[in-house]
C-alpha cells in the first residue's frame, strides 16, 4: 500500500523568512495576522507584554509556512498550557509538541483547499511508483483528519505551492518516502518561529 505520510521527524523550531510567492497567496493576510497572535503568545508566556518583548519586531517580520488556523490554534493552546501548568510547565519544545498534536487533531480539513498538493503528490506516486492517480486520491480521502492535517492542513498556500512544485519536479528515487520527505523538510523547518 502506498504510504502517504511524509517523514515528520522531530519537531523543528526555526527562523522563517518570507518566500518569494508568499505575498501573492490568497491567505497571506490571514497568515500575517495569525503570526502576530503567535508572537503575542510567545511574549505572554515569556512574562513580557507584547509592547515590551524584545523579540516582537523580529517575530512579526517572519512569514512562516504555517496556515492561519494552525497558528491561531497553536497560540491559544501554547498560552493555555503554559498558564495551566505554571512553574511546572515543561520546556517550550514539549509544550509545542503537545499543542501541535492537539491543534492538528482539531483542524477542519477541506481537501479542496489542498487540491494542488494532493494532485502533485498523486501525480508523483503515478510517475514514480506506478500508483493509479484515482487510487492515490481515494487513499488521501480515507486518511484521518489529523493525518491530512499533518500532510496539508498545517501549511499555508505559499508553502503548499512550494511543496507541490518540489513533488512535481524532483526526480524519482529508490526511496520515495525519503524523496517526499525531502520536499516537506524545508516547509516543516519554517512552520513556526521561536527566538
Amino acid at each position: 500500500m502506498l504510504d502517504l505520510r511524509p517523514h515528520l521527524g522531530a519537531l523543528v523550531l526555526s527562523l522563517c523568512a518570507c518566500g518569494g510567492g508568499a505575498a501573492g497567496a490568497a491567505d497571506h493576510g490571514a497568515v500575517e495576522s495569525a503570526q502576530a497572535s503567535w508572537c503575542q503568545a510567545l511574549a505572554k508566556t515569556s512574562g513580557a507584554t507584547p509592547a515590551s518583548w524584545e523579540h516582537m519586531a523580529a517575530c512579526k517580520a517572519v512569514y512562516p509556512t504555517a496556515s492561519a488556523p494552525y497558528l491561531r490554534g497553536m497560540a491559544k493552546c501554547f498560552v493555555a498550557r503554559k498558564e495551566s501548568m505554571g512553574d511546572k510547565a515543561p520546556d517550550a519544545g514539549l509544550l509545542v509538541a503537545d499543542c501541535n498534536d492537539e491543534v492538528s487533531f482539531k483542524l477542519n480539513i477541506d481537501d479542496s483547499a489542498f487540491a494542488e498538493a494532493i494532485d502533485a503528490r498523486c501525480e508523483r506516486a503515478s510517475r514514480c511508483e506506478n500508483a493509479p492517480i484515482p487510487d492515490c486520491v481515494a487513499a488521501v480521502k480515507k486518511l484521518e483528519g489529523s493525518q491530512r492535517a499533518l500532510l496539508y492542513g498545517v501549511y499555508n498556500a505559499a508553502a503548499l505551492h512550494t511543496l507541490s512544485e518540489c513533488l512535481k519536479s524532483s526526480a524519482c528515487k529508490p526511496d520515495e518516502d525519503g524523496a517526499r520527505a525531502a520536499c516537506y523538510k524545508p516547509i516543516e523547518d519554517k512552520l513556526r518561529w521561536f527566538p
